[in-house]
């Protein structure tokens, strides 16, 4: 298959993987001439096969040499690779730099350096024009076959297949075996609180403001008892992504940080309320989302993404964002459920 390109895409974030896939899934329609073949991180591809199978090739232990990897890396650790043959997507350099603070000479020289290995095709990168588009679009657009689809298009292509993947998405999801669902929880607020940077409900403010929700965490996540110790409902989904989705699909009203959970339901429920704590919205929130959102009102908004685990304090200094002590961010979510009850 001479027009079969193969994309390494287990590097980055677990919200990362699914905007990819929903817009490869886009650009297969506007391309048909292409076939892709995306590799995945192994949790993904059930579920990836069971959306994305009829149009992208999926698969997750890849052995050969991919067309093209997506990268996060510096031109200093890609120039071995490269001379080894390898070729790169990096669509979060430009990001970064805008996201930051304070810009520094070595930005404007890390930018040159990468116009030029794309203008040689080593590493592909977006025009910094779309860095505040849907994150979706600009993980792809760099890729040089696909710069051809306008922003435009792409939208409207996400626009015909959303309702296309969410009833795809109630049939038989690949779900876990251990996951139970609770009885009432069609009568219940789901909240999915956490995410691996300040994307996290605090406890505090769990038991405060929604004390009566339940609480889905991932059932290793050490979260889960501190959040049932405290005398919140819990539910622990585990390996499938599917459970994410499955749970959703049966709450009265779910609400999700900016993490991974938010990234599958948009595509899934417009029972949902997506609340930003770290990225622009424009760039993560699907431009054909039919949920709600909350918008940050943090004024160190938009910040870096910084693991918790391994940074204390996000890089404005703080060890939880400043949202959840602002009232109206409060009020913007509480209203949000409010709306939907009536």
């Amino acid at each position: 298959m001479n027009n079969l390109t193969t994309i390494d895409s287990t590097k980055g974030g677990n919200g990362d993987h699914w905007m990819r896939l929903v817009s490869f899934y886009a650009f297969a329609e506007l391309m048909p001439e292409l076939k892709f073949r995306i590799c995945v991180p192994p949790f993904l591809q059930g579920l990836a096969e069971f959306i994305f199978g009829d149009r992208l090739i999926i698969v997750s232990n890849f052995q050969g040499k991919p067309d093209l990897t997506y990268t996060n890396l510096g031109i200093k650790d890609l120039i071995k690779p490269i001379l080894s043959g390898y070729r790169f997507i990096s669509p979060y350099q430009r990001a970064v730099i805008r996201d930051k603070k304070k810009k520094e000479l070595k930005d404007a020289v890390n930018t040159v350096v990468f116009d030029v290995a794309d203008y040689f095709g080593f590493v592909q990168v977006p025009d910094s024009k779309f860095i505040t588009c849907y994150q979706g679009y600009l993980d792809l657009i760099g890729i040089k076959k696909l710069r051809p689809v306008s922003y435009e298009r792409y939208v409207e292509q996400l626009l015909a297949d959303y309702p296309l993947l969410v009833e795809k998405q109630k049939g038989d999801l690949p779900i876990s075996p251990e996951l139970t669902i609770p009885e009432d929880l069609g009568e219940n607020i789901l909240v999915y609180p956490t995410g691996t940077s300040r994307q996290f409900v605090p406890l505090w403010w769990a038991v405060k403001f929604m004390p009566d929700a339940y609480y889905a965490f991932f059932s290793r996540d050490p979260d889960l008892l501190e959040f049932k110790n405290a005398g919140l409902k819990v539910i622990p989904f585990y390996k499938e992504p599917g459970d994410i989705i499955k749970l959703a699909q049966l709450a009265h009203w779910t609400v999700s940080t900016d993490s991974f959970p938010s990234h599958l339901l948009q595509y899934a429920t417009a029972k949902c309320t997506v609340v930003l704590t770290e990225v622009l919205k424009s760039r993560i929130v699907s431009p054909v989302f039919q949920g709600k959102v909350v918008d940050s009102l943090a004024p160190c908004h938009p910040c870096l993404h910084m693991a918790r685990n391994l940074h204390p304090l996000c890089s404005a200094g703080y060890t939880e964002c400043l949202n959840w002590k602002n009232p109206d961010y409060k009020n913007g979510i509480i209203d949000s459920l409010t709306v939907q009850s009536a």
